[in-house]
């Protein structure tokens, strides 16, 4: 009798502060510690969220001090696993990939033999691996750099490059995913004494692989395409001037073409061209460019998401003048069409993103005044730029962006109203309206460059600053379209000395981030999760994103009525409640609880 008025008490009351405006500002969603025990010395490294949302996965000295293991938690319950079994004493496992239908994870580590790097794969709820990179010559490894190893898009198969056969070649293979039953298929085929394969893709309908090699002849790179599953390469950069040389290329998103950039027809010129991915056809897509020109420039070129167009920076019309430029991707009908407008002398265009929708291009460029970096739209196909990043302080400059995933706005860090201090703003891509969306900054706070992210839904953003404290950086989601609150900091208390300094992710749904602080321990990474929309959701314990009295005021009223375990979470769990095991609702109760709440 008494348990019943107290849970009727506390489900009264729990209605009546939801039904209030009296919740703090500051009392947003609790994170939840996912990583859990760490050996003394221990750390996160690296995580990453499961497509499907369901899983974090991630490589930490969790268990052994020193060694480096790969773990899956799954986020409804908490629950931890290793999977990268057993390592040889002074093993650890160095990278990782999540397949696209979330149902493995394939890493690279010195697992058997220390310092031979090979690959493994194992399902993402269990720790079962199997070795898919095969038997190794002796000393030979897997290639431990850059674009190592590739999961498939249809999740099926791995291709990665390996010095599998010979210790002074290294080659490119594709091995099935699930199985190692055989040995991994040898697809670059013969390559010359002396050659080895550089990179690779594979095509986004999983049928191909596009790889850079000098493979015919010694240290002179040309471009290749192989089906998959088989050793057939063919030559599709055609013949190259005596010097050239293919450097850097893309897949269209449709799979039909590769576009790549090469000195080909004159030795120091780099030009791009595409042709079909299965046969050697190539075409020059980049028109006539002035002497001295080039488009040899970092991130120089990005095919259209609708794979129609390309769009590119080079100095074409005048040396050393970076304009940007847009082109029909399949056809030399046509010179290129100037979409940067006209740039004076020692102006340039600095970077570019294509819009996920492919009707528009920002850029970045010292357009208008000499030296100073501001923010440009203009459509794809047409050169009508106009800025976008509004007026700027004296010494002020945009320093970095993101497009929205629904292609309708812009997201830039840039001093834009204080010289030298950054923070963030939010424009529509088409018109120069931004308004600043981190909120203010304490003195000698910045937002962190390169440490912000756009929500898949397009709603919110999270970013990183020492917005409240100088030189402690904590993390912070606000929405997207609106500066009329202030961020919330989502990253909850630290301890003395710590900060967010590991990295952060946001969830398939839109729903939570993941991160990475020293939080709870100075100096000591784990694993963390919280839900990204604040204050009211500080109140959703069963993790559905939704606050509702028949669940989670239940849960509340049962807690502090005493209930545990099954107890506490038996018929008051909504139906799309991913925090359902009792442990976790407690932690989130008791982290709510924490912030003030007045129960």
């Amino acid at each position: 009798m008494l348990k019943s008025i107290v849970l009727r008490r506390y489900a009264q009351l729990f209605c009546a502060i939801i039904a209030s405006v009296g919740l703090s500002a500051t009392l947003s969603a609790q994170p939840i510690k996912i990583s859990g025990n760490l050996v003394t010395g221990g750390e996160v490294y690296t995580f990453a969220y499961s497509p499907d949302g369901l899983y974090g996965v991630f490589i930490a000295n969790k268990d052994t001090a020193g060694k480096l293991e790969l773990y899956s938690v799954r986020l409804s319950n908490g629950v931890t696993t290793k999977l990268s079994g057993a390592l040889v004493t002074g093993g650890s496992v160095f990278d990782l990939r999540i397949s696209a239908d979330s149902s493995r994870v394939v890493f690279l580590a010195d697992k058997d033999t220390v310092g031979i790097f090979e690959l493994y794969s194992t399902p993402i709820a269990s720790g079962a691996p199997i070795k898919i990179s095969g038997t190794l010559v002796a000393g030979g490894t897997v290639d431990f750099f850059s674009s190592n190893f590739q999961i498939s898009p249809d999740s099926t198969r791995v291709v990665f490059v390996a010095t599998k056969d010979d210790i002074n070649r290294a080659e490119l293979y594709s091995a099935p995913i699930a199985t190692n039953s055989s040995e991994p298929i040898k697809i670059s085929g013969a390559i010359v004494a002396g050659g080895d394969v550089f990179n690779f893709l594979i095509s986004p309908d999983s049928a191909r692989v596009v790889f850079l090699a000098d493979k015919d002849t010694n240290d002179v790179i040309e471009l290749y395409t192989t089906p998959i599953a088989s050793n057939a390469p063919i030559k599709i950069s055609g013949p190259l001037v005596l010097g050239g040389s293919a450097g850097s290329f893309q897949i269209s998103p449709d799979s039909a073409r590769v576009v790549f950039r090469a000195d080909k027809d004159t030795d120091g010129v780099d030009e791009l061209y595409s042709t079909p991915i299965a046969s050697s056809a190539p075409i020059k897509i980049s028109g006539t460019l002035v002497a001295g020109g080039s488009t040899n420039y970092f991130g120089s070129f990005k095919i259209s998401p609708d794979s129609a167009r390309v769009v590119f920076v080079a100095d074409k019309d005048t040396d050393d003048v970076l304009e940007l430029y847009s082109t029909p991707i399949a056809t030399n009908s046509s010179e290129p069409i100037k979409i940067s407008g006209t740039l004076a002398a020692n102006r340039d265009v600095n970077s570019f993103l294509i819009s996920p929708d492919s009707a528009r291009v920002v850029f970045d460029a010292d357009k208008d005044t000499n030296g100073v970096q501001e923010l440009y739209s203009t459509p794809i196909a047409s050169s009508a730029p106009i800025k976008i990043s509004g007026g700027l302080v004296t010494g002020g400059e945009v320093i970095d962006y993101r497009i929205s995933p629904d292609s309708a706005r812009v997201v830039f860090l840039a001093d834009k109203d204080i010289n030298d201090v950054q923070e963030l703003y939010s424009t529509p891509i088409a018109s120069g309206a931004p308004i600043k969306i981190s909120g203010p900054l304490v003195t000698g706070g910045n937002v962190a460059f390169g440490a912000f992210l756009i929500s898949p839904d397009s709603t919110r953003v999270v970013f990183l600053s020492d917005k409240d404290t100088d030189e402690v950086r904590e993390l912070y989601s606000t929405p997207i379209a609106t500066n009329s609150s202030a961020p919330i900091k989502i990253s909850g208390l630290l301890v003395s000395g710590g900060e967010v300094d590991g990295g952060f992710r946001i969830s398939p749904d839109s729903a939570r981030v993941m991160f990475s602080a020293d939080k709870d321990t100075n100096d000591v990474f784990e694993l963390y999760l919280v839900q990204i929309g604040g204050t009211a959701l500080a109140l959703d314990f069963d993790g559905d994103d939704r606050v509702l009295p028949e669940t989670d005021a239940l849960l509340l009223a049962r807690y502090k009525a005493g209930f545990r375990g099954a107890a506490l979470t038996a018929n008051a769990l909504g139906v799309n409640a991913t925090a359902t095991n009792a442990n976790v609702i407690r932690s989130r109760i008791r982290a709510a609880l924490g912030a003030g709440l007045p129960f």
